[in-house]
């Protein structure tokens, strides 16, 4: 393609014999007599070189070589001269200068060159376009190769972890190689992009048929499949299909489709599983069968069984813990069993949460009924078959009972040291006694006769006491109601133990008004009972010393169909420890003076 070449020139003639010259060495030739006339053709053509009058009749040069510049940057201009004064003046806006005598040769000479350094100029900044171009289309190129290869890693990663799934769970390996499970990535054309094994080589399609090449009916057009029906609503969907296997047998599935979407948030992609409906039904029907051979296998276990998960919360009880703890499924461990930090942090439970190994040990809780329970515990990991803990298996084994066992026969020791010191005591009082009596008799002296006499009724009582509660607490017996008088009740309990309280100098306060006419009690057991807490009270009240002046209250007051008896008194009072073994048999705070039998 020829050159075009623009002359500027006021001077006719020589517009018109360049004009002349050029075309006839082969260039295309626009002329122009001013600067707007040139500025005008400058506009619809793109122009090789331009020649220019130093002078023109209607604008500056340096004007108009601007102008022409920034509509054709790549053209070579050359001014031509009448003078060495003109190009001083245009030598920092001009490319070159043509000076008179204008020879053809030379001329011809000096325009090739400046139109080989146009084409240079214009290759040179268009090389980069084309250099961009050409990679940005191997870039596509190599992204879309690498994007295939991403989906079909996706869909090999989607295989193997389902595969794990099923060898995390019990029978799992069977069940998932008898059931085929098919998973494959779809483009936006509704296209196979990447498929799983069992998707090739069972329905027989590959990587660029079309997403409803593999069903029955309307779901085999392309809008109509399930991935069809996805990339219009962009939602994901579950349907029940009919595919068609490469051997021809037509079989039910269900199928889930889901959009996956790209940085604009559109669909890019659309994944897709299905399964066999009859193999997805008989694999639950396994399942259940399963579950219930194992929940009933858990609840016929004789301990208390649960499982917690990596969290500690109950997610299963057997029928033996949720008879004694309720059912506890969804509930913190340490919302059930109330533990301080430290015994928890040292238990098997957290041991084995933290370390996934099986532990046992005993541990002393308190059960949500408030009773504290001794438990034997076994704690075992449930892992996956890489090793993960996902649950913990606790077994506990209630000892309570045995525990309380030893402590009473421990206590039952102390006891029997206790009434062989107490018995001791009576036999060297009962040896002072009869001693008295002996030489009161020789003597005939009735006053140490009486003496020896008392002593003895003291030891006695003493003794009759100290058996009387040994037997209360050796024997179960059926209480025996009968309607007493209340009134008649309240005053011999006072005179049984006004006596004592007079003897130690407390006094005892009687609140007994209003009181019904009667009620129905065991009389006797009552009256045990209620004396050995007034007893105890004079005991507390002694046991202060003289910091108050020792008093104690008994209160019979009516309820609505009951009858309450309250004993209080200014004593020593009791110790934490003390109202925790409050009920338990052998415990007492009397040393050698109490058998913890009262």
């Amino acid at each position: 393609m020829a050159e075009t070449v623009l002359i500027a020139d006021g001077k006719g003639t020589r517009r018109r014999r360049l004009k002349t010259l050029l075309t006839a060495l082969g260039y295309r030739v626009l002329a122009a007599g001013n600067g707007a006339a040139a500025l005008a053709l400058a506009e619809s053509a793109r122009l090789g070189v331009v020649l220019m009058a130093a002078r023109l009749p209607d604008m500056p040069a340096e004007s108009l070589l601007r102008a022409i510049r920034k509509r054709n940057r790549d053209a070579t201009q050359l001014i031509l001269c009448e003078g060495p004064g003109e190009v001083s003046r245009l030598k920092h806006a001009a490319d070159g200068f043509l000076l008179p005598p204008l020879h053809a040769d030379s001329l011809e000479v000096i325009l090739r060159g400046a139109c080989e350094r146009e084409a240079l100029r214009r290759r040179l900044r268009e090389q980069p376009v084309r250099i961009e171009r050409r990679l940005e289309k191997r870039f596509r190129q190599r992204l879309e190769t690498e994007r295939l290869l991403v989906v079909k890693q996706i869909v090999d990663k989607i295989s193997t972890f389902i595969g794990r799934i099923a060898r995390d769970v019990e029978g799992g390996v069977r069940y998932f190689n008898e059931m085929p499970y098919f998973v494959s990535i779809h483009d936006r054309q509704a296209r196979v992009l990447a498929a799983s094994r069992p998707y090739r080589m069972l329905l027989g399609a590959h990587a660029g048929d079309g997403s409803g090449s593999i069903y029955e009916g309307e779901s085999g057009e392309p809008g109509g499949c399930p991935v069809g029906r996805t990339l219009a609503t962009a939602n994901a969907q579950q349907s029940r299909e009919v595919v068609r296997y490469r051997s021809g047998a037509k079989v039910p599935v269900i199928v889930h489709t889901a959009p996956i979407y790209n940085d604009n948030g559109e669909v890019e992609l659309v994944l897709e599983v299905s399964a066999g409906t009859q193999d997805v039904k008989r694999l639950r029907e396994d399942t259940q069968n399963t579950q219930q051979r194992y929940q009933l296998l858990f609840d016929a276990v004789p301990c208390y069984l649960a499982v917690l998960d990596r969290s500690l919360v109950f997610s299963a009880n057997n029928r033996a813990f949720i008879t004694e703890f309720g059912n506890r499924t969804g509930t913190a461990f340490r919302d059930v069993f109330d533990l301080d930090d430290e015994a928890f942090l040292d238990s098997p439970v957290h041991t084995t949460r933290t370390d996934a190994q099986s532990r046992h040990g005993e541990m002393a809780l308190v059960g949500p009924n408030g009773r504290r329970y001794h438990l034997l515990v076994w704690t075992s990991p449930i892992s996956t078959a890489a090793g993960k803990l996902m649950q913990v298996l606790l077994i506990f084994l209630d000892i309570t009972q045995i525990r309380e066992l030893q402590s009473n026969l421990a206590s039952l020791g102390l006891m029997i040291g206790s009434i062989s010191h107490s018995i001791k005591g009576v036999l060297t009082g009962l040896d002072a006694g009869v001693y008295l009596l002996d030489k009161g008799f020789q003597k005939k002296d009735d006053a140490q006769i009486e003496s020896g006499l008392d002593v003895v009724r003291r030891m006695v009582d003493r003794m009759r006491q100290m058996i009387l509660d040994i037997l209360f607490c050796a024997r179960e017996r059926e209480l025996q109601r009968t309607t007493v008088d209340v009134q008649a009740f309240a005053d011999d309990l006072v005179e049984t133990v006004q006596p004592k309280f007079d003897g130690k100098g407390i006094r005892l306060e009687c609140d007994v008004k209003g009181l019904p006419a009667s009620f129905e009690v065991d009389a006797d057991m009552l009256r045990s009972a209620v004396v050995n807490v007034l007893e105890n009270a004079v005991d507390a009240c002694v046991a202060q010393g003289l910091y108050r002046e020792p008093r104690a209250l008994l209160r019979i007051e009516p309820g609505d169909d009951t009858v309450a008896i309250t004993v209080k008194d200014n004593g020593i009072g009791m110790s934490d420890e003390q109202l925790q073994n409050l009920f338990t048999i052998f415990f007492s705070t009397k040393g050698s003076q109490g058998t913890g039998l009262g």
